[in-house]
C-alpha cells in the first residue's frame, strides 16, 4: 500500500513553519498538537509530550515525483538540542570551574576523570531518552498510516540487549540521584539537581511506558 502525501497531511492538526522560533514558542505553549510544515516534495512533523516537552523529534517524510511516501527520517528540534548542550554545559561547572583559576591537568586529574564519566553518563541518558520518545512516535505514525515494516523483527524488551542496556543505565542513573543528594544538595546546588532528576525521571518514565505498552500489546 503505497502512501500519499495527502494521507501524511492529514497527520497535522496545525501548519506551522520548522523553524528555531516556532519550535521556541512551542516549548513555551506547551502546544501538543500534531504540527507540521508541508513542503512541494517534504512534509515535516512533531508533536510534544506531556512528559518530554523539550525533547521531541521532527519527523521529516520525503516523497517521490509522484507524491509517494518513499522514506521517513528524524532528528532533534533545533531548541531542544541547544537546551541540551547548555544543560551539558551547566553541569560541567562544578567539574571543571578550576579552569579559570588553576589550570594544572596532573592535579585536578581526578576532577577531570569524573566529569568524563558525568558527562558519559548524561550523554548516554538523553540519547536513550530521545531514542524511546522516537520509537513510540514513529510507531504511532506506523498505526495511523497502516504502515507494514518488513524484514524487522520485534523487538524484545527483555531481550540480552536491552537487559545489558539496562544493567549500564539503571546504575548510572542511582549514580546521578546519589550526587545530587550527597554533593549537589549539601552545596545548595539546586538547578544542577533539577536538572539532573529530570533527565533522570523522564528516561526511567519513559523506559517503563515502553515494557508497559510491550506487555499490554502482548496480551
Amino acid at each position: 500500500m503505497e502512501i500519499t502525501k495527502s494521507d501524511i497531511v492529514e497527520l497535522i492538526e496545525e501548519k506551522q513553519t520548522d523553524s528555531l522560533t516556532t519550535h521556541f514558542l512551542t516549548i513555551l505553549k506547551w502546544d501538543f498538537r500534531p504540527t507540521g510544515e508541508i513542503r512541494n516534495r517534504e512534509i515535516r512533523i512533531w508533536r510534544q509530550n506531556g512528559w518530554n516537552s523539550m525533547f521531541y523529534p521532527i519527523f521529516k517524510f520525503e516523497l517521490n515525483s509522484n507524491g509517494h511516501l518513499i522514506n521517513i527520517s528524524d532528528r532533534i528540534n533545533p531548541v531542544g538540542l541547544i537546551i541540551f548542550v547548555l544543560f551539558c554545559a551547566f553541569f560541567s561547572i562544578p567539574w571543571l570551574y578550576w579552569i579559570f583559576d588553576d589550570f594544572d591537568l596532573l592535579a585536578r586529574w581526578h576532577q577531570i576523570v569524573g566529569w568524563v564519566i558525568f558527562l558519559g553518563i548524561f550523554l548516554l541518558i538523553g540519547f536513550k531518552i530521545y531514542r524511546m520518545e522516537k520509537k513510540i512516535q514513529l510507531g504511532q505514525i506506523y498505526e495511523i498510516l497502516d504502515i507494514e515494516v518488513e524484514d524487522e523483527k520485534p523487538e524484545k524488551e527483555w531481550g540480552w540487549k536491552k537487559i545489558l542496556v539496562r544493567l549500564i543505565t539503571y546504575p548510572l542513573s542511582l549514580f546521578l540521584v546519589a550526587i545530587c543528594f550527597f554533593a549537589a544538595i549539601p552545596q545548595r546546588k539546586y538547578f544542577l539537581v533539577f536538572g539532573i532528576l529530570l533527565i533522570v525521571g523522564v528516561y526511567i518514565y519513559t523506559d517503563l511506558k515502553l515494557i508497559l505498552e510491550k506487555k499490554k500489546n502482548h496480551r
